[in-house]
């Protein structure tokens, strides 16, 4: 394989992760996030990492879905509106309510009892790579900034380097194909 192939991405990845490593061990926080800034610059731009507080968020929010039990499909509970519905008097009489609370599925727009609806929690769960980070945290002045910040900037250099490892064995898988591509390249030329 010709030297060119990968042209010195290994190199920087490596010499930029060390940096990031040693700069950890000297408690030098600052120093690590420049190296995470460095190392997501070596990416090309499909790979590369977002940093986007707002968007990570929203990326990772917990959800609620609420079932239809007509037509059996997931729905944001976003969207939907909760109403009360007058029971008809011998259904009052036997349940012993004036009111049962529904909805309307968006889907089939078939009315469900909020009683019977089966609701669904979707929660992030790790890992899963996104692509996007928060923004890395802020030093303030004074001890209790200092204290601060170092515990969020660890745990964030955590999050950056699982995203980093990631999107950089993708962007070494989408390396193959052009190499094979160019290894016939070069078995052509040669003959």
């Amino acid at each position: 394989m010709p030297q060119s192939q990968l042209p010195d991405l290994n190199t920087l990845w490596l010499k930029w992760m060390d940096n990031c490593n040693n700069c950890l061990l000297k408690q030098d926080y600052l120093g690590a996030i420049a190296s995470v800034f460095h190392i997501n610059a070596v990416f090309g731009s499909d790979n590369r990492i977002e940093f986007n507080t707002a968007k990570y968020n929203e990326l990772i929010k917990e959800q609620m879905k609420i079932l239809c039990s007509h037509c059996k499909k997931e729905t944001n509970c976003d969207g939907i509106k909760f109403y009360d519905l007058l029971l008809s008097d011998i259904a009052s009489m036997l349940t012993n309510e004036k009111y049962i609370k529904v909805w309307k599925c968006p889907n089939c727009n078939t009315t469900n009892s909020h009683k019977d609806t089966e609701f669904i929690k979707e929660t992030f769960a790790r890992p899963r790579y996104l692509g996007v980070l928060p923004d890395p945290p802020e030093q303030s002045f004074g001890i209790t900034g200092r204290r601060g910040f170092e515990r969020k900037a660890r745990s964030w250099i955590r999050l950056a380097l699982d995203e980093i490892s990631y999107s950089l064995g993708v962007e070494r898988r989408e390396y193959i194909p052009l190499l094979e591509r160019n290894e016939v390249m070069d078995d052509v030329d040669n003959n």
